[in-house]
């Protein structure tokens, strides 16, 4: 493992053992602005102190939920008054380029609110979803409850990997590629029975109006 990542992990392993469900909010909340500590690091080690009975598992979740989203709506006011310029100016101290703002924004057009809900659940992608929503003046409530609910479904994800992987909790964070796929699989499996949801609903109105 490279030293610098070797001595992040070793920064966020001593501030989630040192200050507990806090120490997980807090940097649940920086990441969510978009910075360089990946949640890929900070919710598995969760996990797996869950295992060892240091902290609850749905508990670190929920917290984790609650941060990243804090975080994430953070970034989107950012990109909400502040604009495309401002996030270009200032997003290449945090490895933002112009190239990954133009594809979240092709994405938030083309899927509007199920892409912000994908795109948070979602690791590489997630990391700048919440920008072109703020640009893009996304109803709040809206951007909140889909940023909510697709941050869950990631950390739940990392969460229970740690959980389940114990003291090789770092695995997740080295090769996630297994992770991304079930996430993926997970995302196209509830968007396909949601359409078929939806047109049995209304099969079944045509049928009652009949």
């Amino acid at each position: 493992m490279p030293s610098l990542v070797l001595g992040l992990t070793e920064w966020i392993t001593s501030v989630v053992a040192g200050l507990g469900y806090p120490g997980i909010f807090l940097l649940m909340t920086v990441e969510g602005i978009i910075t360089p500590i990946p949640s890929e690091l900070i919710v598995p080690f969760a996990g797996y102190l869950a295992q060892q009975g240091v902290f609850n598992l749905g508990i670190v979740i929920a917290i984790a939920t609650i941060g990243s989203t804090l975080g994430s709506t953070v970034a989107y006011y950012i990109g909400y008054y502040g604009g495309r310029p401002l996030v270009l100016r200032y997003g290449r101290f945090v490895g933002l380029g112009e190239d990954d703002i133009r594809w979240a924004e092709t994405w938030f057009k083309k899927y509007g609110d199920w892409g912000n809900f994908l795109g948070h659940a979602l690791p590489g992608v997630r990391s700048f979803m919440s920008f072109p929503a703020g640009m893009a003046k996304m109803n709040l409530k809206r951007y909140v409850v889909s940023t909510a609910l697709g941050s869950a479904a990631w950390n739940a994800v990392l969460a229970v990997a740690g959980f389940l992987l114990l003291d090789r909790w770092i695995a997740v964070a080295e090769t996630t590629s297994s992770v991304d796929l079930y996430v993926v699989v997970a995302a196209i499996v509830g968007i396909v029975g949601y359409v078929y949801w939806r047109k049995r609903r209304a099969s079944r109105r045509a049928q009652a109006k009949a």
